[in-house]
């Protein structure tokens, strides 16, 4: 990370940012280009990885790169403000986010799927929902091992 001093180590912070988010952009290589596409998630943080559970149609674009290939680039960001100057070189922004490079799958075990859409519904609406086997058959659900990344935070 270039700006060490908007770096963010502390694990609980990072917690913050991502129970703060609602979006993940999931970046998937399409041959030639890579493909970016904004989703709803649930995570879990466990021995200094994160976990991302996503859902998706059983079918589609997203779904065909992840089996050509799952490498995959996550990006989360919240707290967006502009910060105005007197010149135009002097605009930025605040803003939190933490990225990271992980391996994406496809999760077929129903039980894990249950437990991913829990998680995905338990960050998006701060609620405990009951998902049964049928809930989840009607899905797929995506599962984001994210081995390293990082956070950075730039106040106002």
């Amino acid at each position: 990370m270039r700006r060490k001093d908007r770096e963010i180590t502390d694990i609980h912070k990072i917690e913050k940012i991502l129970s703060s988010a609602k979006y993940l952009h999931l970046g998937v290589l399409d041959d030639e280009y890579p493909y970016v596409v904004p989703l709803h998630y649930g995570y879990q943080i466990n021995g200094g990885k994160l976990t991302f559970y996503v859902h998706s149609a059983k079918v589609g674009h997203k779904l065909d790169c992840i089996r050509k290939n799952n490498s995959v680039f996550v990006e989360i960001d919240y707290g967006e403000k502009l910060i105005e100057a007197d010149v135009p070189c002097k605009y930025g922004a605040s803003f939190a986010s933490v990225f990271g490079r992980g391996k994406a799958e496809l999760v077929e075990n129903e039980q894990e799927k249950i437990k991913g859409l829990k998680l995905l519904m338990q960050n998006q609406t701060q609620r405990a929902f009951e998902i049964n086997e049928e809930m989840a058959a009607t899905v797929a659900v995506i599962k984001v091992t994210v081995d390293k990344f990082t956070a950075k935070r730039r106040r106002a």
